[in-house]
């Protein structure tokens, strides 16, 4: 089933850019299989949170989650799902929230959702009391309940819907700014991105971007940003490709290159470590993110 939505999408971000130029959002559970068993993909939300050492906003969601896993297992997870407002007067109410929730980085989507969708009231997340350090306030949090339940938090709720699935962006102008950034960061893969958007017209998977996380020690764990190419190995893929019908940019594409280019997210790429605390108010245990190297 298709739903019509809006999706604050955030542009300035290559890999996100890449996404959203490509034309086609993917939540981690419709990304497949990992290419080892060592790798798990995770959504760009959790590697954010991990690279930029956001330890508090991290446990934050881990908490909120393992409220989740233990009475409402049949809702989405914010740590895996992608959000979406289906009211464009809701959608515009989140521009309260700062960062990339911009007017400039609405965009209307079409999503394709593969499991029953989890509608909640964001205010609760917003309102929620934080301590000195930004960390929920354990000595009540009963609201967690409620958010899941699906309650609105106050008269003036800010409903946003979580799923797994797909989503098809809609419209040019988001598109643009998002192929304007890649232009500038990596002018010499513009033929694969190409090869990319063509591919997702044709209901195909190759170019789409993925963050995947790997255990590399006892006590180290890195994340990775790749291009999915494995689709280029699938019967009748090329078949495909060559009876697309649509619009297709010859320019970049660049006939008579001799290979292809690749766009570079290493410097988006981190190591880093764990430790856990067991919280004394809730008993749950908390990580706290070490990042160590930057690549």
């Amino acid at each position: 089933m298709v739903h019509k939505a809006f999706a604050y999408l955030d542009v300035d971000h290559p890999i996100v850019a890449w996404a959203v130029y490509r034309g086609t959002l993917v939540s981690v559970a419709a990304v497949g299989s990992a290419p080892t068993a060592s790798h798990r993909p995770v959504s760009m939300m959790f590697a954010g949170m991990i690279q930029h050492q956001a330890n508090a906003r991290f446990q934050n969601e881990l908490l909120i989650d393992a409220v989740r896993r233990q009475r409402y297992a049949h809702q989405v997870s914010r740590l895996t799902g992608m959000y979406f407002f289906t009211d464009h007067d809701e959608a515009k109410a989140a521009q309260n929230w700062g960062a990339y929730f911009r007017a400039e980085s609405l965009s209307e989507v079409a999503v394709y959702s593969a499991s029953p969708r989890t509608r909640v009231d964001a205010n609760w997340i917003t309102a929620a009391p934080l301590d000195t350090h930004g960390r929920l306030e354990v000595s009540d949090l009963s609201w967690i309940d409620c958010y899941w339940m699906g309650r609105s938090c106050d008269n003036r709720p800010v409903w946003e819907t979580i799923v797994h699935g797909r989503a098809t962006v809609l419209g040019t102008e988001l598109r643009r700014r998002a192929y304007d950034v890649l232009a500038d960061r990596f002018p010499d893969a513009l033929d694969t991105l190409e090869v990319s958007r063509l591919a997702a017209e044709v209901d195909s998977d190759l170019g789409q971007t993925v963050a995947l996380m790997q255990q590399i020690a006892d006590d180290r764990y890195r994340i990775d940003y790749f291009l999915d190419m494995r689709a280029a190995e699938e019967p009748g893929f090329l078949d495909r490709l060559a009876k697309h019908h649509g619009a297709t940019n010859i320019r970049d594409l660049q006939p008579g290159k001799p290979t292809f280019g690749l766009p570079d997210f290493r410097p988006f790429s981190c190591e880093f470590t764990i430790s856990q605390e067991v919280d004394s108010g809730t008993g749950y245990s908390l990580p706290t993110v070490h990042r160590q190297v930057d690549i």
